[in-house]
C-alpha cells in the first residue's frame, strides 16, 4: 500500500515540475528575446556614428578653425577622399586624408608660407592643414558656394570654370546631374550627404554662409 502512495505522489508531482521547467525555458526565451532587441536597437542607433567616424576631429577642427572653414565639411571630405584612412593612395598619386596630389600640396605649402615634404603628406596633421588651405582657397574662389567647391577638388577649378563658361553646369545643386564627368557628380553628391550627415550628428554648422539647399 505504502509502495501504490508513493508512486501515485512520483506520478503526480512529475508533471509539476515539467510545467515549471517549460516555463523557465520560456521565460529565458523571452529575456533573451528582449535583449537581443534591446541590442538591436542600440546597434542601430550607433551605426551611423561607425559610417561617419570622427577619428581625428581634433586635428580637424584645430586645422579647420585656423583656415576658418566648418570642421563638418572637412570631415565630410575626408571621409569620401579616403574613409578617413593616413594611408590612403589612390592611382592618380593623391596620398593622405585629404587625397593631396604632391603637386597641389607643393602649391599650397608655398602659397601660404610653409615648407612643403611630401613624406609628411602621410601626417595626418599636415595632410589635413594642407587639405584645409586648399578648401578654403575653393571656397573664397568660388564666393562661398559650396557645390562649386566641392566640384572643383575633385575634379579641379579650372574644369568646374569651363563647365559653366560653357553652360554644362549652372552650377546649382537642382542640376548636379549636368556635371559631365560621372566621378565628380557622384563625388559632389556623397560629399554633401556626409556633411549633411556630419552635421546632423555631431553639432551645427559652424559656418553660416555654407547653406545646402
Amino acid at each position: 500500500m505504502l509502495n501504490r502512495r508513493k508512486q501515485r505522489i512520483k506520478v503526480k508531482t512529475k508533471p509539476k515540475k515539467h510545467r515549471q521547467k517549460l516555463r523557465r525555458g520560456r521565460l529565458s526565451v523571452v529575456i533573451l528575446l528582449l535583449v537581443a532587441v534591446l541590442a538591436g536597437v542600440f546597434c542601430w542607433q550607433r551605426l551611423p556614428y561607425y559610417i561617419y567616424p570622427t577619428k581625428y576631429f581634433p586635428l580637424i577642427s584645430a586645422e579647420a578653425e585656423q583656415a576658418a572653414i566648418d570642421p563638418y565639411l572637412v570631415c565630410a571630405v575626408a571621409k569620401v577622399e579616403s574613409n578617413m584612412q593616413t594611408d590612403a593612395l589612390s592611382s592618380a598619386g593623391a596620398v593622405g586624408l585629404m587625397q593631396i596630389m604632391p603637386e597641389t600640396g607643393a602649391w599650397l605649402a608655398e602659397r601660404g608660407g610653409y615648407d612643403f615634404v611630401e613624406e609628411q603628406l602621410y601626417q595626418p596633421q599636415y595632410n589635413l592643414r594642407l587639405g584645409c588651405d586648399y578648401l578654403r582657397y575653393l571656397l573664397e574662389y568660388w564666393q562661398w558656394d559650396i557645390y562649386k567647391a566641392v566640384a572643383s577638388y575633385n575634379a579641379g577649378q579650372s574644369k568646374v570654370a569651363a563647365w559653366l563658361a560653357d553652360g554644362v553646369w549652372d552650377g546649382t545643386a537642382a542640376n548636379l546631374a549636368d556635371i559631365p564627368f560621372a566621378e565628380t557628380r557622384d563625388y559632389v553628391q556623397r560629399v554633401i550627404k556626409a556633411y549633411r550627415e556630419y552635421t546632423e550628428l555631431y553639432g551645427n554648422n559652424s559656418l553660416g554662409d555654407l547653406i545646402i539647399q
